[in-house]
């Protein structure tokens, strides 16, 4: 298919190779026209943009220049020939496709798969509100009306095409109003000198996509912003960034999530240039090479200032120092949810006792816990480190108590949650001897029936760390219960028979995952078992 007549900057195609051409005109010793090429691949080319000592162009790379013939390359389509192309019949255009494909592949033959459905399913554009052209040879507008062609368009995809400048989009977008979606991923535009002339051309635009901007800084990247005023939705992934630096002032005033991921990120302080947005919600940095999260300056039980409004962080597959990191997080004012990778293997428990350590924490790896649920996992991290808790200086007494630094560096949140629920057991005081026998250390249990009062109560002992899971199989088979069947336990503390209340004080033991001991069950309490 014939393109627009190619000047230095275009990009063009040629046997699905993208490059730029960075020189026209004739090389000594030969005969017609030749374009001097940058390839985007490094490896594609020959040179460097010299041939015989003559100096005609300059590469990216040192082997990504060469000289090809005009008939040789493809300087691609117009938006409205591809978008006619992917969503109705052409053949013209299922023929360049195919061609394409066939370069690409070096096969002598292909046949495109459904082509001839595409059409049918969306053949009115005038209804289109999503086009998607990723790969799709596009240059630019052309002599289109676009406002007429897709009259209703919200969302556009034109990523990895041979669009070469800002000015190019901005031709597309002025043309479409309701268009609030924008994904230019992979392209290789050239900065535009003027930014501010083309903010009305593109200032209608909420979700920008600028992933794998080939070469783009991340100072490049907020010349181009500036052109989005309104921009609610930012994606910058995938633009091997190292640093981020300071983001302008008032540049993301709109701004309500932004994804960095997929960025060699090594140091927490670059992501916390973003922590002066200040409507921002949801930060994504999965995928980047953060070891730890600190805010040095911030005192372990204050707030930092940054992320004012930052509910959702994603900040996975980073190889961080989890258990720390943890607990700086909680000093964001307000992250409800969090999505971090962990080694459980390091850190037993780690989703409990991350619920307890970030106060605000609501959501964790997509798992959202229940008011209750959340409070277990605080009341089981105040048992679990009870006895670090009392050597280093706690008493059940928090006003008398006088916490080391290491300890409280270690859980911030371990004195609020003892001044909220009251101060663990301090078991050292009731361990006077270590080589206790097996069977001293294990709880002796009345075991009833209260919906089958014809079978007799037995007594059976447990350990203290034996899970409630555990429990209730081994109960089917002394009870002869049906394996199928749920079973519900709780128990009636002695000292609530002692009181002789009316009522029967029943406290329900209603997480398989937690411990015997975690119940504050002991010998000589009944358990209750019934089942469905």
């Amino acid at each position: 298919m014939a393109g627009v007549a190619v000047d230095v900057g275009n990009r063009v195609e040629c046997d699905g190779a993208l490059g730029t051409v960075k020189w026209i005109g004739e090389v000594p010793g030969t005969q017609g026209m030749w374009y001097g090429v940058d390839w985007d691949d490094e490896n594609r080319g020959k040179h460097d943009g010299t041939h015989n000592g003559i100096k005609y162009f300059e590469t990216q790379y040192p082997k990504s220049g060469s000289f090809v013939r005009p008939t040789k390359v493809s300087s691609g389509m117009t938006l409205e020939a591809a978008v006619r192309g992917r969503y109705q019949d052409d053949p013209t255009i299922e023929t360049h496709v195919t061609d394409m494909l066939q370069k690409t592949i070096n096969a002598r033959f292909v046949e495109v798969v459904g082509m001839e459905k595409i059409g049918k399913k969306q053949s009115k554009l005038e209804e289109l509100e999503t086009v998607v052209l990723d790969g799709w040879m596009v240059w630019g507008a052309g002599n289109s009306d676009l406002a007429k062609l897709l009259p209703r368009l919200q969302d556009l995809d034109i990523s990895n095409t041979l669009l070469s400048s800002w000015e190019s989009i901005a031709q597309i977008t002025r043309q479409l109003p309701s268009l609030r979606f924008l994904n230019i991923s992979g392209n290789k535009l050239k900065l535009p000198n003027n930014p501010d002339e083309l903010q009305e051309s593109v200032c209608h635009i909420t979700h920008l996509v600028l992933n794998n901007m080939k070469g783009y800084t991340w100072s490049d990247l907020m010349t181009c912003c500036v052109m989005f005023p309104t921009l609610r939705k930012l994606q910058v992934a995938f633009n091997k960034l190292c640093k981020l630096g300071p983001v302008p002032v008032g540049l993301f005033d709109s701004l309500e999530e932004i994804d960095i991921g997929v960025n060699p990120i090594c140091s927490w302080e670059e992501v916390c240039h973003l922590g002066t947005i200040p409507r921002l919600e949801s930060l994504n940095v999965n995928n980047c090479q953060l070891k730890k999260v600190v805010f040095p300056s911030v005192p372990v039980h204050e707030k930092t200032k940054l992320f004012p409004n930052l509910k959702n962080l994603m900040i996975a597959n980073n190889p961080l120092e989890a258990w720390e990191s943890v607990g700086e997080l909680n000093k964001l004012q307000n992250i409800k949810d969090l999505v971090i990778s962990y080694d459980e293997n390091i850190t037993l428990y780690f989703q409990e006792f991350a619920f307890a350590r970030i106060s605000n924490l609501k959501v964790l790896n997509r798992t959202r816990l229940t008011p209750k649920e959340k409070r277990d996992c605080e009341l089981f991290y105040l048992k679990s480190f009870s006895e670090d808790y009392y050597s280093s200086g706690g008493t059940e007494d928090t006003s008398a108590s006088h916490l080391s630094q290491e300890f409280t560096l270690k859980h911030p949140t371990y004195l609020k949650l003892v001044e909220e629920y009251g101060a663990p057991v301090d078991e050292t005081k009731h361990r006077s001897q270590k080589s206790q026998k097996l069977r001293d250390l294990k709880i002796e249990l009345k075991i009833i029936t209260p919906d089958d009062a014809e079978r007799e109560p037995i007594v059976k002992s447990f350990l203290p760390t034996t899970k409630i899971s555990k429990v209730k199989m081994m109960l089917k088979r002394q009870l002869k219960i049906n394996p199928a069947a749920h079973i519900n336990l709780s128990y009636c503390p002695t000292k609530a028979i002692l009181w002789q209340s009316a009522t029967v004080f029943e406290i329900r033991m209603d997480n398989d995952m937690k411990e015997m001991d975690f119940y504050s069950i002991v010998s000589g309490d009944t358990l209750m078992v019934r089942w469905e």
